[in-house]
């Protein structure tokens, strides 16, 4: 409930009122009333216009670039008789199937392979042939007419192909069975009245053998059982032939197998022989060179001078250093006996001794003077023991060399051997292979000629052409004045209906009863829009006294 007794008297007001004036029909609260509607289009009628214009343009083109096309008509008599029956149920006897088979007959003269025959036969040139609408005393308005349909319509020397004209003939040839009828309409469509005509009769020739082909079961059967005997024959004689070759006269198992191995094991050997080579041709060049240095004019002294101090107190400070260590343990073993004792000290003096003599004797020979004498020189007993060392690496390099090459030799007469024999393994590895894939394709023919019998589709049947292929007398479309009317009504509603969705959340005011819809309440007079065709029209009531 309103706090405010003045707002909710006012409000009863308000609606009372708003009773005593009812909205007109049409223009009830809710709605989207007849008047703001013509408001709205009248504003936007700039929009409804050029959506108008646009769709009238677009059916104008269409109009213009769409080619006419013709129909032509043949019709096939299709009777089904004989042993045309199918096991419905297990339980159940057979029933008669002819109104399957009849069925069945529009698909199977739908197939690709007729396509193909047709296209075949009439070439895809002569199918994709260019559209050529007009005649020579045509006008020039014609004329341009026809130019931009001929442009539009062409197809291009490369798309002539028999995928292409395969593509066209799934869309221009349509075979139907009306229920309840023998009778097969067949219906090609061109932009062309020959051309229809044409397609349709060839298609119409080829169908009768194809036909056969598919419904000749007991033949198609022992056909299929005869190709699938011989493939199996000559099939296992090809693999018989490829056996006896690699037993006897190639002696491996696997003719690939064994040539991957011993081309890899002849390349292997290949490269250790050059790699010894190469370490056998170093080392000796290696041995030549320490031979120069140890033979020879500039051979290298097998000794040299120096000039040393030459130590004459080696022996000496031995003999001390000995007789060091031997107080240093008669010391220790003194104090482990008994730590008191006199001798101990006596040691220790002993011991000091021995320690001041090896001082002077050491610095007696750090004072001895430089002497020069004759030592073995390192360089060239290095240079000795290396061309030995080298000597026994090039007896051990020459044996593996030797070794590698005769491997290589082996490996690369057998493979030799082998690649002799590799035309005629790869000739008779390839009947194997034609002779497999031949027998796969015949055990697959007939294991549906096998499916075909058990499920009797039929044993006889006949197709013939009881109305040939019609020449068409009128065009089957476009209908081009209907073309133009849609585009122009497409255009005019898709205008309306942007106006209608603009409209429907529109909350502007823009006359007295919108505002009068707001709250109810009667507008009691109105401000004149101040332009300038109203100021000077009030202008002008003024001057005559209003």
């Amino acid at each position: 409930m309103t706090k405010n007794l003045a707002d909710e008297l006012q409000r009863t007001a308000r609606q009372a009122l708003a009773g005593m004036h009812p909205s007109p029909q049409g223009e009830e609260a809710g709605g989207l009333p007849f008047r703001k509607l013509l408001a709205a289009a009248f504003r936007a009628r700039y929009l409804v216009f050029g959506t108008t214009l646009f769709g009238i343009l677009v059916g104008s083109f269409l109009a213009i670039t769409t080619a006419n096309t013709y129909v032509s008509t043949g019709k096939f008599m299709f009777t089904g008789s004989g042993a045309e029956r199918t096991q419905l149920d297990s339980q159940r006897s057979t029933e008669t199937s002819q109104e399957t088979i009849g069925t069945a007959a529009s698909y199977i003269l739908s197939t690709d392979e007729l396509l193909r025959r047709v296209v075949d036969k009439l070439t895809p040139a002569r199918i994709l042939a260019p559209f050529k609408p007009g005649n020579p005393g045509d006008s020039a308005m014609k004329a341009f007419f026809f130019m931009v349909q001929r442009d539009w319509n062409a197809t291009k020397e490369e798309e002539r192909t028999p995928e292409g004209a395969l593509k066209y003939l799934r869309r221009a040839i349509f075979v139907e069975r009306p229920r309840y009828t023998d009778v097969l309409v067949a219906t090609c469509t061109a932009n062309d009245q020959k051309l229809a005509q044409e397609i349709l009769a060839t298609y119409m020739d080829e169908a009768g053998p194809w036909h056969i082909e598919q419904y000749e079961q007991k033949s198609a059967y022992e056909k299929a059982e005869k190709r699938k005997d011989e493939t199996t024959i000559a099939y296992e004689a090809a693999r018989r032939a490829e056996r006896d070759f690699l037993d006897r006269t190639a002696r491996v198992p696997d003719f690939e197998a064994e040539k991957t191995r011993l081309q890899a094991e002849e390349a292997a050997a290949l490269t250790m022989v050059t790699k010894l080579q190469n370490d056998l041709a170093s080392a000796q060049n290696t041995m030549e060179w320490r031979t120069r240095q140890l033979e020879g004019d500039q051979a290298i002294s097998p000794t040299r001078p120096i000039r040393k101090k030459v130590d004459k107190t080696t022996e000496t400070l031995n003999i001390l250093q000995k007789a060091r260590a031997e107080k240093e343990l008669a010391k220790v073993d003194e104090a482990s006996r008994s730590p008191g004792s006199s001798k101990l000290a006596e040691l220790d003096f002993a011991i000091k001794q021995i320690v001041e003599s090896m001082n002077r004797v050491l610095a007696e020979a750090k004072d001895a003077p430089l002497e020069e004498v004759i030592e073995d020189n390192p360089d060239y007993i290095a240079a000795r023991n290396d061309r030995s060392k080298l000597a026994l690496d090039i007896e051990g390099l020459k044996g593996q060399a030797k070794f590698a090459e005769e491997i290589q030799r082996t490996n690369a007469t057998k493979l030799k051997a082998l690649l002799d024999l590799d035309t005629e393994y790869e000739k008779l590895h390839n009947e194997v292979l034609v002779a497999e894939t031949t027998m796969e394709a015949a055990q697959i023919t007939w294991i549906a000629a096998q499916n075909k019998r058990d499920l009797a589709l039929g044993n006889f049947s006949s197709l013939k052409a009881f109305e040939k292929a019609s020449y068409p007398l009128e065009k089957e479309g476009p209908n081009r004045g209907k073309l133009l009317l849609g585009g122009m009504l497409v255009g005019l509603f898709l205008g309306l209906g942007v106006i209608v969705l603009r409209a429907l959340p529109d909350t502007i005011v823009r006359t007295r009863n919108d505002l009068e819809h707001i709250d109810g309440v009667a507008v009691i007079g109105l401000m004149p829009r101040l332009d300038n065709r109203n100021l000077k029209r009030h202008s002008h009531l003024r001057g005559q006294g209003w």
